[in-house]
């Protein structure tokens, strides 16, 4: 997995190593951590990458490094399911970095590259209906509004808004 340019960040492989030293509670040899960082969903991505083979893990996940000091303010990354060609993708900021246009960069970032490969026709992410900042954020990459559902998030169930992506084919 190689570092993805991502407008003022650059999105870095996340290894068994650093989630193995988050999840213990270090900071990874390496890695600048902005405030906040890890958030509850961070660390639910790297208990996500001790548990699945680099091979099965899909796009990513990458961390969020903004450019000017280099430190990790988030994560991104999607699976793909081979048999319907489609990409499920999921993304956090840490709260002090929210605003700053850092979710919106790396799912631009995330599109370009996931919808290169051939193995993929959509891309899609969803979102509380309520969660207008994360709804922007996929408008703004390029995503469309292309349907709502109920769903269980967390162990609560609410409306969900689903946005996707196509291949330009």
């Amino acid at each position: 997995m190689t570092d993805l340019d991502a407008g003022g960040l650059v999105l870095r492989p996340v290894t068994r190593d650093h989630a193995l030293a988050l999840l213990d509670g270090r900071t990874p040899g390496g890695l600048v951590l902005a405030p906040g960082y890890p958030s509850r969903f961070s660390l639910e991505v790297m208990q996500f990458v001790v548990s699945i083979p680099e091979q099965d893990r899909g796009f990513g996940p990458w961390f969020m490094h903004r450019k000017p000091d280099d430190a990790v303010v988030g994560e991104i990354g999607a699976n793909l399911d081979a048999a319907s060609a489609t990409a499920q993708t999921g993304y956090t900021v840490v709260e002090p970095s929210w605003g700053q246009g850092y979710a919106t960069d790396a799912l631009r970032a995330l599109l370009r590259h996931v919808l290169a490969d051939p193995r993929v026709r959509r891309v899609m992410a969803e979102t509380s209906v309520t969660h207008t900042a994360s709804r922007r954020v996929m408008e703004k990459a390029g995503m469309t509004l292309c349907g709502e559902r109920t769903g269980d998030v967390d162990g609560e169930i609410m409306d969900l808004v689903v946005y996707e992506a196509l291949t330009p084919r």
